[in-house]
């Protein structure tokens, strides 16, 4: 059903039967589900040498790829997609506390966002970054996130450790099938 994969987060009641049906279809169509991603490089690496030519990715790799001239795009549902959120964390041990934070707005400044932006290759939370960015770039974000795609983004939510587990457990029979 429709936001059944959202749901899952609630609880491991809830996860079981949609992990189980998921779980179930890879199992049964391995000859064309192939691969469980569990790092950029085996996205990339799956593209371009393993002969994949359709997976559910996050959009760091496959852009990347796109960057560097190979034959790839990568394009969020309309229906909506995941969102990756990072954090940054400071130790309470920091002795620094000014250019602790003086790098912290260099960071967020939209220009060396956008100058950031060229060099991991993934996208900025930070306004106006995409502005500073090359027009390659922007080209693949607007292919990537068309229309509405970009307000139908959801973060992605807390992920309990009983989540995690399953999720491992799943992962593993799905693997070792």
């Amino acid at each position: 059903r429709p936001g059944d994969v959202r749901r899952a987060y609630e609880s491991e009641d809830t996860m079981r039967p949609v992990w189980d049906k998921i779980t179930r279809f890879c199992i049964e169509n391995k000859d064309q589900v192939r691969f469980f991603w569990n790092d950029a490089e085996a996205q990339k690496n799956g593209f371009i040498d393993q002969g994949i030519f359709v997976g559910q990715t996050w959009d760091g790799p496959p852009l990347a790829l796109k960057s560097n001239g190979e034959p790839i795009n990568y394009q969020a549902p309309l229906e909506g997609a995941l969102a990756w959120i990072d954090g940054i964390a400071l130790s309470s041990a920091s002795e620094n506390l000014d250019a602790v934070y003086a790098f912290l707005e260099h960071c967020f400044d939209p220009p060396a966002a956008g100058e950031a932006i060229d060099h991991h290759g993934y996208n900025s939370a930070v306004l106006g970054a995409d502005q500073y960015a090359s027009e390659a770039y922007k080209r693949n974000f607007r292919e990537a996130y068309p229309g509405e795609a970009l307000s139908n983004l959801w973060p992605w939510p807390n992920e309990p450790q009983w989540y995690a587990d399953l999720r491992t457990q799943f992962r593993n029979k799905f693997v070792a099938a």
